[in-house]
């Protein structure tokens, strides 16, 4: 995975995120990082889930997209 796609996606709360995401061994799709971060992406429940944690500033952010949009 190249990076991450943000296109129309909203950040959400850790418990917003947890919850979406699930059983997160059925929900993983990929991961990849680089230098300053490193990001994970799920898919359940009709929506794209992205936890992005940046290095340099020690910070874990939540995303969510609607795929069937």
């Amino acid at each position: 995975m190249n990076h991450p796609n943000f296109t129309e996606s909203v950040e959400i709360t850790r418990d917003a995120f947890y919850l979406l995401r699930g059983n997160d061994e059925k929900s993983w799709r990929d991961y990849g990082n680089n230098e300053h971060a490193e990001w994970t992406v799920y898919i359940n429940e009709g929506v794209r889930l992205l936890a992005l944690c940046n290095f340099l500033s020690g910070v874990t952010q939540y995303y969510v997209q609607d795929i069937n949009a």
